[in-house]
C-alpha cells in the first residue's frame, strides 16, 4: 500500500486487469508527469507521483510479482489465464448482440483481448467493428487502438481504411505516439514498412498532428525502411521539423558507425539532404571526431 492506496487504484486499473491495460495506464502517467509538460513549480511533485506510479508498475507488469502481491493484499482476481478466457467468453457474448446495443466500454473490453485471439478469430473481431463504425460513426473513438491494432498484426480486414473514410478526427496524438513506438517491434523489414506506410496515410488525412510524425519520419529512417512517412513529411508539414528535431536525428546518424553501418548511414545521409532540401534553414551540426585511444605502454611507437 502507498498513501491507503493499492497499486491497481494508483494505476486507475481494475483488479482483474490485462497486462495491456496495465501498460496503457502506466504510459498515460508517463506522458501527463513528463517535465515537457509540467510547469517548473510541478516537477517535484510529478516525480513523487511517478516514483509511486514506476513501484505499482514494476509489481503489477510481472506475473509472478503481480501473484504474490495479490495474495499478500487479499486482491486475488484470478490466475492471468483464467481473467482472459472469461473476458474472451464476454466479447464473444457482445459481438452475438444488436450492434445498435453496443456500449462504448463493450467495445474497450474487445479490444483488450484481441492479442490473444487467434489469427482468424482477430480478423472476425476487426470486421465487426467497421460493421460497427460504418453504422455508427460516433463509435469512432472505440476503434482507433484496434484500427492500430489491425496494422500491427497484418490483418487482412479493412478497420483503419473506414476509419480513415468515416471519422479521421478520432485518431488523437496520443494514439499516433503510440503507434509509432509499436512500429519498432515489429518483426521485419517488409512488416514495418507497410505499417510506416499506414502512418504516411493518417498523416495525409491528420497535417494538424504533423508535429507528432516527425520522430517517427526518422526512426523510419533510422531503421532503414524505404518507405514513404518521411517524403510524405516533407511535401505536405516540412515547417513541423523543429531545429531540435533535426539535431536529435544527426545525432541518430552519427553514431552509426560507417565501418558497421557503412550502407544505413548512406541511405540516412541521403535524407538528411532531402531534409535540408526542403528546410534550408535548419542547420547541420558538424560531427565531433573521437580522439584517438592511446595504446597501451608496450605498444606505444618509440620516440
Amino acid at each position: 500500500m502507498i498513501d491507503g492506496m493499492n497499486y491497481y487504484q494508483i494505476l486507475g486499473v481494475p483488479e482483474d486487469a490485462l497486462l495491456k491495460e496495465i501498460q496503457s495506464a502506466w504510459r498515460t502517467f508517463v506522458k501527463e508527469n513528463h517535465e515537457d509538460v509540467v510547469p517548473q513549480f510541478e516537477r517535484p511533485a510529478a516525480r513523487e507521483r511517478m516514483f509511486k506510479i514506476n513501484e505499482a508498475y514494476a509489481v503489477l507488469s510481472n506475473e509472478e510479482k503481480r501473484g504474490d502481491y495479490d495474495n499478500a493484499h487479499m486482491l486475488n482476481g484470478g490466475s492471468s489465464i483464467e481473467l482472459v478466457r472469461r473476458r474472451v467468453r464476454k466479447a464473444r457474448e457482445i459481438m452475438q448482440r444488436n450492434r445498435a446495443l453496443i456500449t462504448g466500454e463493450e467495445m474497450k473490453l474487445i479490444e483488450t483481448i484481441i492479442d490473444y485471439l487467434d489469427p482468424h478469430t482477430q480478423e472476425t473481431c476487426f470486421g465487426w467493428m467497421t460493421a460497427i463504425l460504418c453504422e455508427h460513426p460516433d463509435m469512432a473513438r472505440y476503434v482507433v487502438a484496434a484500427a492500430f491494432e489491425e496494422q500491427l498484426l497484418g490483418a487482412k480486414t479493412s478497420l483503419m481504411d473506414t476509419l480513415l473514410q468515416q471519422a479521421p478526427s478520432a485518431i488523437s496524438w496520443e494514439k499516433v505516439y503510440l503507434y509509432g513506438g509499436d512500429i519498432l517491434g515489429v518483426a521485419g523489414k517488409e512488416h514495418k514498412e507497410r505499417n510506416y506506410n499506414q502512418l504516411a496515410r493518417i498523416l495525409c488525412h491528420r497535417i494538424d498532428l504533423a508535429k507528432h510524425f516527425v520522430y517517427p519520419s526518422f526512426q523510419e529512417q533510422a531503421s532503414g525502411c524505404e518507405s514513404d512517412l518521411l517524403p510524405t513529411l516533407l511535401h505536405v508539414a516540412p515547417q513541423e521539423i523543429t531545429q531540435e528535431n533535426f539535431d536529435d536525428y544527426i545525432e541518430t546518424v552519427y553514431s552509426m558507425r560507417a565501418i558497421i553501418y557503412g550502407q544505413l548511414r548512406s541511405y540516412n545521409e541521403q535524407a538528411i539532404a532531402w531534409i535540408l532540401k526542403a528546410r534550408p534553414d535548419l542547420v547541420r551540426k558538424p560531427e565531433k571526431k573521437k580522439p584517438p585511444k592511446e595504446l597501451p605502454l608496450p605498444l606505444r611507437p618509440r620516440s
